[in-house]
């Protein structure tokens, strides 16, 4: 039963995390206006690409991580790289700035590594249950 709700479940969050990345780069377009100088907006552009991938793996992460379990981080980071390359694949790359170029590709590195680090790092944080009683007073 697991396996057959681990593969309906697949497409849908796949298309999920790439529709909530993409709503995410929408809502993050007001980032770079805080800032007055170029430079500082520019690197505001930056910094909302990195956000944008980081706060989809998030959202993602429990999902992913409580439904595949030990494959969890294979999965998330098949799931991050079929979005990455949906992405990349809608992208318009012919006439467009270096800057523009550089940023797009940072926000495709960001939505690959984000999902699979957190997923791993969920993993990671898992609690140790292992019970050990204290030892008598004046035990050796």
């Amino acid at each position: 039963m697991r396996l057959a709700l681990q593969i309906v479940l697949y497409l849908p969050l796949f298309l999920a995390f790439w529709y909530v990345h993409a709503e995410l780069a929408v809502w993050i377009r007001w980032l770079p206006d805080l800032f007055t100088t170029r430079i500082l907006d520019l690197a505001g552009i930056l910094v909302g690409t990195v956000i944008c991938g980081s706060l989809a793996g998030a959202i993602f992460a429990i999902p992913v991580a409580a439904l595949y379990r030990s494959m969890a981080v294979p999965v998330a980071l098949s799931i991050s790289v079929l979005a990455a390359f949906f992405d990349l694949y809608n992208a318009e790359f012919a006439g467009r700035l270096p800057f523009t170029l550089m940023a797009m590709t940072l926000d495709a590195v960001s939505l690959v590594l984000a999902l699979p680090l957190f997923v791993l790092l969920i993993n990671r944080l898992r609690p140790n249950n292992s019970f050990k009683p204290r030892p008598l007073r004046g035990s050796a």
